[in-house]
């Protein structure tokens, strides 16, 4: 159901106190953007943001990711000291469901601060920017969220649905900020996970499997190659035998993902991030390795794809003779890729939402991993969603437009009430 007349006049009141409390806000988004809380010491956030909740009137409580099992949190650091924060702006009410928003609170390190004009965590406020790293990913679409569910605090008792709100650790590590929410919340009824999208609603993101490729050869002086194996030209062979196979899949899941993803090259990007091969400039590599990401579609099986890239591996091995030596590839972190329907409530009303304050009703999806990942393939429906533009995130002098945080907030109050409406 759209928008009605009745319900138009509270939605004006909503967006007209998101616009009084702008300046308030972008004060904020700048306090938070100054913790340091790198994946890791999230916990260097968490005090102002209990702060903001008891100020708000919020209820919430700290979830320990020492909750987790211990083979769940293998790897991530000062466990003892970090925790979720999941905040509700009514208490629950017995059979209603409940809508999760969720915001991971950790960013990523600021990289060399001499590339930055502002320091990195200043949360400098220039020209309608706002600077310092996790502005955009993702501190600017959580203030732009908190603000907005709390312009809805006259209207929350009539909504058909409780809303709670979940502060997460380790998303841009290994997710088990998130993972942990669901011993707390293990059934939402649907999710809206606050990403930078340029403003535009995500019902779809790829996933991704990370790799990590091993080759042995034999060293032998660089005067006489021939008398090696050059593991390095052999990861060359592979990496040319992937690269073909992820042009074909990028074709054939790009037409029917174009809707989404049609200004991109692929939906399902293969890309390599990191390369060694050798010891010694006078040496042919006896060992050469490259690790990296292999985009995934909804619904694929990976344990399928997995097999079908072992087989790949094995062929080119076959085919140059190194079949004895054969290469080796470890599977890392995965995340696999989710759809929301077209025709699902809070798709449509993401739509209604933007068509009402932007005037676009323009879908997109991310091919980026991120904690949608742990709601779309469960079922849950589920729309990644906030402002800032995704290409500013991890980079030196990340940056937010003023004036998107506000817009985004109020597309956030919108697509709530127009979910609310689809909802009865």
């Amino acid at each position: 159901m759209p928008m009605t007349t009745s319900t138009a006049p509270r939605r004006d009141e909503v967006r007209a106190e998101i616009g009084r409390r702008r300046e308030e806000m972008l004060e904020f988004l700048s306090a938070l953007v100054r913790c340091e809380s790198v994946s890791g010491a999230e916990f260097l956030v968490t005090d102002l943001l209990e702060s903001w909740l008891a100020e708000h009137g919020w209820s919430y409580e700290r979830q320990p990711l020492t909750e987790l099992a211990a083979a769940q949190r293998a790897g991530e650091p000062d466990i003892e000291r970090r925790a979720n924060i999941i905040a509700r702006p009514r208490p629950p009410r017995p059979g209603r469901p409940t809508l999760v928003v969720n915001g991971h609170i950790d960013v990523v390190p600021p990289g060399d601060s001499a590339l930055w004009t502002h320091t990195p965590f200043s949360g400098r406020r220039v020209d309608g920017r706002l600077y310092g790293r996790g502005a955009v990913d993702t501190k600017g679409p959580i203030a732009a969220g908190l603000y907005a569910v709390n312009a809805l605090a006259p209207l929350l008792d009539s909504l058909p649905f409780d809303i709670a709100v979940q502060l997460v650790c380790a998303e841009e590590t290994t997710g088990i900020g998130t993972r942990a929410t669901f011993s707390r919340l293990p059934d939402p009824s649907a999710a809206i996970v606050l990403e930078p999208t340029n403003g535009v609603p995500a019902p779809i993101g790829t996933g991704l499997l990370f790799f990590e490729i091993q080759v042995t050869g034999i060293a032998a002086h660089t005067s006489a190659p021939w008398r090696g194996a050059d593991a390095f030209q052999h990861l060359l062979r592979i990496h040319q035998a992937l690269t073909v196979i992820a042009d074909e899949r990028g074709a054939r899941f790009g037409e029917r993902y174009r809707r989404y993803f049609g200004d991109i090259p692929t939906p399902v990007p293969f890309a390599v991030g990191t390369v060694s091969a050798g010891t010694w400039r006078a040496a042919v590599p006896a060992a050469a390795r490259m690790a990296g990401r292999w985009g995934t579609a909804p619904g694929e099986d990976l344990d399928e794809l997995r097999r079908e890239l072992e087989a790949v591996l094995a062929r080119v091995d076959a085919e140059a003779g190194w079949s004895e030596r054969p290469t080796r590839i470890e599977w890392q972190h995965e995340l696999p890729g989710w759809q929301t329907p077209l025709d699902n409530p809070l798709v449509a009303a993401a739509q209604a939402a933007t068509t009402s304050v932007t005037g676009s009703d323009r879908l997109t999806g991310l091919t980026a991993g991120t904690d949608a990942a742990q709601y779309g393939p469960k079922g849950i429906p589920t729309l990644i969603y906030g402002p800032g533009d995704t290409a500013l995130a991890h980079g030196a002098d990340e940056f937010i437009e003023e004036d998107a945080v506000e817009i985004g907030a109020q597309v956030i109050a919108e697509l709530l009430l127009e979910y609310a409406e689809r909802s009865r």
